[in-house]
């Protein structure tokens, strides 16, 4: 005898399906304003280092889409840009591309790392609660797909702290 799910039980799982795909959408809508943003990143950054660092994050990036993509052919849905201005303001007033002219170089790099980081929190946190919720819904496939676009993401924020303490030292080592 199979057991059917209660209502109860029904809606719940829809209510979680439609939660994390709500929040995958302002995921995708990061990703996809990184890929088209990073490139310009990388022409800015003077420091070697840190723009092969932007086009490590670049690539993770465009990884984590095709998850991203995957995560919504197996629950059956497609993306959308509802409820994302909120993530898009708070990642344009990040990058300020437009403000970059008369700054100093250090100022500007700093910038972009003090930037890049924060990005990365955003995404972090994001992709924490996605995960939590992927453990609710039960989906171990998709639960793996978010933790390894989670560890992803941890790592490059390690990355970008590195690269601004190997900035500084060689800043203030320059100064000497």
């Amino acid at each position: 005898m199979i057991a059917t799910p209660s209502p109860k039980q029904t809606s719940k799982s829809l209510d979680l399906k439609q939660l994390f795909i709500h929040q995958l959408n302002r995921v995708n809508c990061t990703k996809g304003y990184l890929v088209r943003n990073l490139p310009l990143l990388i022409e800015i950054a003077s420091f070697k280092t840190m723009k092969l660092a932007i086009q490590e994050d670049l690539d993770d990036v465009k990884k984590q889409q095709i998850r991203i993509d995957e995560m919504y052919g197996l629950l059956g849905s497609k993306p959308s840009d509802e409820g994302c201005d909120v993530i898009k303001s708070v990642i344009e007033e990040a990058f300020n591309l437009n403000n970059n002219s008369g700054k100093s170089t250090i100022i500007n790099d700093m910038d972009i790392i003090l930037y890049m980081q924060l990005i990365e929190n955003i995404e972090l946190s994001s992709f924490r609660m996605l995960k939590m919720i992927a453990q609710f819904m039960g989906n171990e496939e998709v639960t793996q797909m978010v933790t390894e676009c989670f560890d992803e993401n941890v790592d490059n924020d390690k990355l970008f702290t590195l690269i601004s303490e190997e900035y500084l030292a060689k800043k203030t080592d320059d100064s000497k």
